[in-house]
């Protein structure tokens, strides 16, 4: 480990900021002179042109030769060169900490420096400063990855964000345009005569939505609480309490699973407006779409998950029972019992039984609809099974005012018509409510608090919930949300390496609470009654990836696995090993339909005959493709 070159590196850099202190430099002042950002000269240079600035930024190229030096430095707007003479810079001054012509050899790639100079452009057309001062207000002493070929390997990515925002124009436009998409959201909002409230991320009570908590607990109260799924019903209060348009742009702490398009923490902005249902919200998502498309990117066409989306055109608006009828011919209105809904379903290929009649129906538009919501479409009209908290429809109960929001058909946004009678609401919450599963994040849990704010009084409101991380997958074309999160949840860890450098430990981990299991153990060891259900609904949540094959060309292979939730209280269960063969090339929703067919025909078989008194249901299967 001695000999890494990593470590030779840093030493060097090291001995350099010793070299800089012996000159009496500090390699750390407090504070620069910048008086320009590189893209205000490059862009007004004739207005620039023989005047002195100063800039700075991370050293990014360096090129002496003899008298003359060459270089580029990157600030947060962009690059700009810096031409250096010899007979120009000023000499090495400890009480200016200027760093001489002969001294700029201490100098590496990756300092942070400060430039004083005039704005001329060189023989060869650069726009540049002429140097007649420099300061380094930083040193360096780690090496950047390479410039060419930047950061290949995925984890270090994720966990060194910095390098690759350093490395990458494009990654580090990306992650700017998430502060940009919030405070034009902020703009719309406060337009329109919205309030911004601060509500609590720590909750006696987690309450309007439902989703596994993460807990903690109060060291000064002596007692446990959970981390916000949800603001709503803060904002609720806010609008008992006589505000009549709120919203909060927070955070939000989902204890579940981690994929291409869900993380544990994210952000999103609630908003609660009073004397209005859902219909306001449609116009309302609508228009802060366009409104985000025009303020931030100047244009309303963007490609999402290889589709054009124009955000310019009017949205469709369409009910779910309408959407599923137009594409498979059934009418879900019609059935008059949960076992005809499902011989529905059945004849559309879809094997999953259904408690109710709404769920049948959610079911066959998830499975049918949702992929083909290409243009923005809102898709109103839920099933009330599926949905507790929204107001049933005055011209038919068995639906409520509720619509989703549907691009590149990926589910982007749900809203409603909020409950505002507190007897209603409470038995339908008890109705669902069940101890043993407290926290398990099925169903919506009792908050008496809330109950009582309601029984005061709240006039007829409703509310729009966009995550801030979806939106920017939309309008930046990405596929995978650690794309747009700067700082995704990862497990901990200290590098062998930097264990060696600090003089520490390597990181002992605690093992996840979720547990991985072949398919053949998990069955052994359900016959053997060392594993059974901890609630009384089982989820199986399939994946699939696809592997391509070098021989013969074309051919993937795929593999496969499941979560599923319910047979523990706070963790997922997983298993692996479920084979899919093909001898030709398999698309995404080939991959699906097989792999879920391999989890109906085995698993599926198996959990209904060991454990009869589960209702088990499945999600639809995520396809993950390997190049």
């Amino acid at each position: 480990m001695a000999t890494n070159p990593l470590i030779e590196i840093r030493s060097g850099r090291a001995a350099k900021t010793t070299s800089l202190r012996s000159l009496g430099l500090n390699p750390y002042p407090s504070r620069s002179k910048r008086t320009h950002y590189t893209k205000a000269i490059l862009d007004e240079f004739a207005s620039h042109e023989g005047k002195t600035v100063t800039v700075a930024g991370r050293l990014m190229s360096w090129r002496k030769q003899g008298a003359l030096a060459f270089a580029h430095i990157q600030d947060q707007t962009g690059k700009l060169q810096l031409f250096l003479r010899r007979n120009l810079v000023r000499p090495t001054e400890a009480g200016t900490n200027g760093l001489g012509y002969a001294e700029t050899n201490l100098l590496d790639l990756g300092d942070i420096l400060e430039a004083t100079g005039k704005v001329v452009r060189t023989e060869r057309g650069e726009i540049s400063v002429l140097v007649e001062e420099i300061r380094l207000l930083a040193k360096s002493i780690r090496p950047l990855p390479d410039q060419w070929s930047g950061l290949k390997d995925r984890e270090q990515v994720l966990r060194k964000r910095y390098l690759d925002t350093i490395l990458e124009p494009a990654s580090f436009e990306r992650f700017g345009a998430v502060p940009k998409i919030v405070a034009a959201i902020r703009s719309f909002l406060n337009s329109r005569g919205f309030l911004e409230f601060t509500t609590p991320i720590i909750q006696a009570q987690y309450g309007g939505g439902t989703a596994k908590p993460f807990k903690t607990h109060v060291n000064a109260l002596g007692c446990d609480m959970y981390l916000a799924i949800s603001h709503e019903l803060y904002l609720k209060r806010l609008i008992v309490a006589g505000y009549d348009k709120v919203y909060t742009i927070g955070r939000y702490f989902r204890n579940e699973g981690i994929d291409r398009s869900h993380h544990p923490e994210f952000s999103m902005v609630e908003t609660m407006a009073a004397y209005e249902n859902y219909e306001y919200n449609m116009n309302l998502i609508e228009d802060m779409f366009r409104h985000i498309a025009l303020t931030v990117f100047g244009k309303t066409k963007f490609t999402v998950r290889g589709h054009e989306i124009d955000f310019g055109l009017p949205w469709r608006r369409v009910s779910m029972p309408d959407a599923v009828k137009e594409k498979t011919g059934v009418d879900f209105r019609a059935c008059q019992s949960p076992e005809e809904a499902n011989e529905k379903l059945a004849a559309l290929n879809i094997h999953e039984p259904q408690p109710s009649i709404g769920e049948a129906l959610v079911k066959a538009f998830e499975l049918t609809v949702e992929k083909d919501l290409i243009q923005p479409t809102l898709v109103f009209g839920h099933p009330i099974e599926i949905s507790p908290l929204a107001k049933p429809m005055a011209d038919d109960p068995r639906f409520v005012e509720r619509f989703e929001i549907f691009i590149a058909g990926m589910e982007c946004g749900d809203n409603w018509s909020e409950q505002n009678d507190p007897v209603h609401l409470l038995e339908t919450w008890r109705k669902a409510y069940r101890a043993d599963e407290r926290d398990a994040g099925k169903f919506h849990t009792l908050d008496f608090d809330f109950i009582e704010a309601l029984e005061y009084g709240m006039p007829p409101t409703t509310g729009i919930g966009p995550g801030i991380e979806r939106m920017t997958m939309i309008f930046t074309g990405q596929e995978n949300i650690d794309e747009v999160i700067f700082f995704p949840m990862m497990r901990p860890t200290i590098s062998p390496l930097n264990a060696s450098i600090y003089g520490v430990q390597e990181t002992s981990l605690a093992p996840v609470e979720d547990l991985a299991l072949s398919f053949e153990d998990f069955e052994a060891l359900c016959h053997d009654g060392a594993i059974k259900p901890h609630a009384r609904h089982l989820t199986i949540k399939p994946h699939a990836c696809l592997w391509s094959v070098a021989s013969p060309p074309g051919r993937s292979r795929a593999s496969g696995h499941v979560e599923i939730e319910g047979f523990f209280p706070n963790s997922v269960l997983r298993l692996s090993g479920f084979k899919i063969s093909s001898e030709e090339r398999l698309s995404e929703d080939e991959a699906k339909k097989r792999v879920l067919d391999v989890v109906e025909s085995s698993l599926m078989t198996f959990l209904r005959k060991t454990f009869s008194e589960c209702h088990v249901t499945v999600s639809p299967a995520t396809v993950m493709r390997h190049v």
